[in-house]
């Protein structure tokens, strides 16, 4: 493993168990058996390296979602494949996923503008297919990225009880993952009556 990547895993550890108060240099050094020296030739500072690492989660996120995008494929497919994509990566990279959500805002440097568009283009991917629904007639919304925050708000609810250990144990995590998905995107929908 390359150093940045290296220095990069340590303070994912760091950040996720500690905190961004007591993520520092120094202890990501030691953790990653290097001198904090070599961790400047990466990052300018603590803050830097915070940026570094939500930006990578967020691409990460991204391009997971992008996958799934098929164009021309059925409507309510695509909401699915999206919220499972969502999911997959949230559980398959639960590192990741709490440096992009969970992370508190108050423990976090001032984000530069340019890279709130990056966030954005996340939730655009499915305001994007909400639109070409509701352009077709399939749905009846009035704002796209409104529905797309309200999914996103169920979806992310569903990841958290499970990264979070909090599913009730009598529940099986597949099936807990595929009726949340089915739930939501039902209830999303509105189904249109003949004329």
């Amino acid at each position: 493993m390359a150093l940045r990547e290296e220095i990069l895993e340590v303070s994912k550890d760091i950040l996720i168990q500690d905190g961004f108060s007591k993520m520092s240099m120094r202890r990501i050094a030691r953790r990653a058996n290097v001198t904090a020296t070599s961790i400047y030739l990466y990052f300018e500072n603590k803050d830097d390296l915070l940026l570094a690492l939500i930006e990578e989660s967020i691409n990460d996120l991204k391009s997971a979602l992008q996958e799934v995008v098929v164009p021309g494929k059925d409507f309510i497919q695509q909401l699915e494949d999206m919220a499972k994509a969502y999911i997959r990566f949230a559980l398959e990279h639960p590192k990741e996923y709490e440096i992009i959500y969970m992370v508190r805002p108050e423990e976090m440097p001032k984000y530069p503008r340019e890279k709130f568009n990056e966030v954005r283009s996340a939730y655009e991917l499915l305001a994007g297919i909400i639109s070409r629904g509701k352009e077709q007639n399939l749905i009846e919304v009035d704002d796209p990225l409104i529905s797309a925050y309200t999914i996103w708000a169920q979806i992310h609810g569903v990841v958290s009880v499970i990264i979070n250990k909090r599913l009730d144990t009598r529940i099986q995590r597949e099936k807990f993952t595929e009726q949340a998905v089915d739930h939501i995107i039902k209830g999303f929908i509105i189904q249109k009556t003949p004329a």
